[in-house]
């Protein structure tokens, strides 16, 4: 009796090993892998609203007319009637707020035809051009951003006016090149729900007062 119950044991031993064995290489018992995020939970403060953000989709719309998008949903709509490829267009963003948000060639698309950027948000016009002229826009700009150095709010802002060592009303051509490329990055950025002084603080040093 005492040999039947050790011979018992004994195969379960093995079985439970066995078991054990194959539990380890069982792949639906496997650490799950890692789940990315959408662009919808990612981004969330940058989404149009599908009911609403009428002037940006048109905006939208039209440089999706003449760009060549990467998401499957956005390919094609071009060549349709206006009135259907602005659905299309809609839907097809709907469908790249699902993606995930690790694809850098969604993230291209999501960013030039079905996100707010900070120059949707920011009213007016843009100033562009002027850094080889005397006595500029970019002068006024730089001369007020000079004298309010330590009330700047953006970090990059604040180390660009570092950077500055012209005096007067009058700036160099490099100086007014650094305000300008600082301009140009932040219209391009997303918008994501900055703070009002921070967008008042855009507007007043990269668009025509």
């Amino acid at each position: 009796m005492n040999k039947l119950i050790l011979t018992s044991l004994g195969a379960i031993g093995v079985g439970g090993t066995g078991i054990g064995g194959y539990i380890l290489l069982n792949p639906a018992e496997s650490p799950k892998t890692k789940k990315s995020t959408p662009f919808k939970e990612r981004y969330e403060k940058s989404l149009l609203n599908l009911d609403g953000d009428s002037t940006i989709w048109e905006s939208k719309f039209s440089l999706l007319k003449k760009g060549n998008p990467n998401h499957p949903s956005l390919k094609g709509i071009s060549t349709k009637e206006d009135n259907i490829a602005k659905s299309l267009h809609k839907q097809g963003c709907r469908d790249l707020y699902d993606s995930s948000s690790e694809n850098s060639n969604y993230l291209e698309d999501f960013k030039n035809y079905c996100a707010k950027l900070i120059e949707d948000v920011v009213s007016g016009n843009w100033i562009e051009g002027e850094k080889t002229q005397t006595r500029t826009k970019w002068d006024a700009k730089l001369k007020d951003m000079k004298s309010k150095k330590d009330k700047l709010l953006s970090p990059s802002l604040q180390e660009l006016t570092g950077k500055l060592t012209s005096s007067g009303e009058t700036f160099s051509e490099t100086e007014r090149k650094l305000l300008e490329d600082w301009c140009n990055s932040r219209r391009k950025d997303l918008s994501q729900g900055e703070e009002g002084k921070l967008i008042e603080e855009i507007k007043n040093y990269c668009v025509n007062s």
